[in-house]
């Protein structure tokens, strides 16, 4: 009888795959990956890899679906819901960003570029697409409908539209570096956009 794997097992080693395909998605592109590309970049068998993605496709999709999350959960398993003010959240998130080196954030830029483009192209990917970006948006709203509440941010101030800009300044900077650029570099835009965006909200940040 086989030993019994743990749950936590599973989920570790479903993430290393998909990890293993978003390198070789962002090394080569969606269309020129294999499946071969990817058992052999982690060094398992596809029959391995087949007991947790039953496809290529199926890989990708799961990417861009559940990153979105993953970023949600990581930002508010680091004390978020102590923070009594919205600003402050909106701070712990964009430290977030500012940590991650761009060695990094590269590949992941070029996956998002990469399922950008094949949704343009095909409906079903396009609804996903949709679905991360509706839930990115959501995310930003509830902190700045927050702080409109508590009188932190203007009263006019559109939860949506102001939670859009933050994702495309965001989503703007970091595509400036795909290519080549320091992470020094990289944070002083962050931080400059993170300046823009409170006043932006009639809320001046702290020093």
């Amino acid at each position: 009888m086989s030993p019994k794997v743990s749950d936590a097992y599973k989920e570790e080693r479903r993430a290393a795959i998909l990890e293993g395909a978003l390198q070789c998605f962002a090394d080569k592109g969606y269309p020129a990956t294999t499946v071969d590309d990817i058992v052999r970049r982690l060094g398992i068998s596809k029959g391995a890899l087949y007991n947790y993605f039953a496809s290529k496709e199926e890989m990708f999709t799961a990417l861009m679906e559940e990153r979105m999350e993953r970023l949600i959960v990581g930002v508010k398993g680091e004390r978020y819901d102590t923070i009594p003010d919205a600003a402050g959240k909106l701070s712990l998130i964009m430290r977030r960003f500012q940590r991650q080196a761009l060695q990094e954030l590269r590949p992941l830029l070029a996956f998002y570029l990469e399922f950008s483009l094949q949704a343009s192209r095909r409906e079903e990917l396009r609804q996903v697409m949709l679905r991360h970006e509706e839930t990115a948006v959501a995310f930003i709203r509830e902190v700045i409908e927050e702080g409109i509440r508590s009188g932190e941010f203007r009263p006019d101030l559109d939860s949506g539209e102001a939670a859009s800009l933050f994702w495309a300044l965001r989503d703007g900077i970091a595509l400036q570096f795909i290519g080549s650029g320091e992470d020094e570099q990289y944070q002083v835009l962050m931080r400059g956009m993170e300046r823009m965006l409170l006043l932006y909200a009639n809320k001046r940040p702290e020093g």
